[in-house]
């Protein structure tokens, strides 16, 4: 694939957006926390924490345009404090739901059940949820031109998280604290450690151009020497080939029919688990709702949401026939369970 910045801008908006926010690769998620002057909480996702410096300690944050209220930004200005919150896996989708347009006087603590927690001597909450906490005061709010975005940079003035997450060079084991990265706006995916070199030294920098041995050359590159001397069979292209007996031919290929089928099996209880779970949630989600009536089993229904009540409701009208917030259609079967149908209207 290959397309122009004038093929890009003709792109349908949705997509446009997903493709421009995930070329960038996977990107910290963090919850930023902040209070206003009367004291109530806000709560935000943000994929955009970006490290500044170390000395002193310095990390930043995109703050879209202010063509929109951004209450993020409102009480930071007004406050100067704000906490950044690593988001893992348990708590992801709530942290996901913050992103909502809730109203100002609503917390998104609140309403996405996390815990506003506080620590001596500073005012703003942090996630109580969260593995790795970092407390922050504002030191400079720069606007950036090309698109009215704002970086907010804050100076770290405290870190909440286990003793056990801090390795002995002193980095965070991400993956130990269970964090979460994203890939455009709701693409997430889990970190996890791959590999880890030191520190890059002119001294000690590979010989990346060097040729590689040839396969009947035996050397070993553990210790940088040749070493065919050494082991206990013959190495030259003249030497006796190694083959495997009878015993150990029915052996691998036994292995290799067992490891088939347990990984077959293996694939079947993820997905019959992970049906399981889809199911829960479509009934939690439904149970949860506002019934004023004993739903007939086989009827489809349609879900809605009411920003009047802040809550789910359950209507037997066709969302083409108002314009009620759409949630998604479901039928009761025998066993009382909710399944979700696809309302062809739509």
């Amino acid at each position: 694939m290959k397309t122009s910045l004038t093929e890009i801008m003709n792109w349908e908006e949705r997509f446009r957006l997903n493709f421009v926010n995930s070329i960038s690769g996977y990107n910290g998620v963090h919850l930023i926390g902040t209070k206003d002057e009367n004291d109530n909480t806000n709560l935000a996702i943000f994929n955009s924490i970006v490290h500044i410096g170390s000395s002193p300690p310095l990390i930043g944050f995109i703050m879209r345009p202010l063509a929109l209220e951004r209450s993020t930004y409102k009480n930071i200005i007004a406050t100067g404090y704000y906490t950044i919150n690593h988001v893992h896996k348990s708590f992801l989708k709530q942290a996901h739901y913050t992103s909502a347009k809730f109203p100002v006087s609503v917390s998104e603590f609140d309403e996405c059940n996390l815990t506003p927690e506080y620590s001596a001597g500073f005012s703003v909450p942090f996630v109580g949820e969260s593995n790795v906490k970092l407390g922050m005061k504002l030191q400079e709010d720069i606007e950036i031109k090309a698109n009215g975005t704002r970086l907010i940079i804050g100076k770290l003035q405290e870190v909440i998280t286990e003793d056990d997450f801090v390795q002995d060079d002193g980095q965070i084991d991400l993956e130990k604290a269970n964090d979460v990265c994203v890939t455009g706006l709701n693409q997430y995916s889990t970190a996890s450690k791959r590999t880890k070199f030191p520190y890059a030294r002119l001294s000690e920098i590979p010989n990346f151009k060097r040729k590689k041995r040839p396969d009947n050359i035996v050397f070993d590159e553990e210790s940088q020497e040749y070493n065919a001397n050494l082991l206990a069979y013959g190495t030259n292209i003249g030497a006796p080939s190694i083959e495997p007996t009878g015993v150990s031919a029915w052996i691998n290929t036994s292995l290799n029919s067992f490891n088939h089928s347990f990984k077959n099996k293996i694939e079947l209880l993820k997905n019959e688990y992970q049906s399981l779970i889809d199911a829960y949630e479509v009934n939690e989600l439904v149970y949860n709702a506002s019934m004023n009536f004993e739903p007939i089993i086989g009827k489809v229904y349609h879900l809605y949401f009411s920003n009047k009540k802040r809550k789910n409701f359950l209507s037997l009208i066709p969302p083409e026939s108002w314009r009620m917030e759409y949630v998604g259609s479901f039928t009761l079967n025998n066993d009382k369970i909710w399944k979700q149908v696809l309302n062809e209207s739509k």
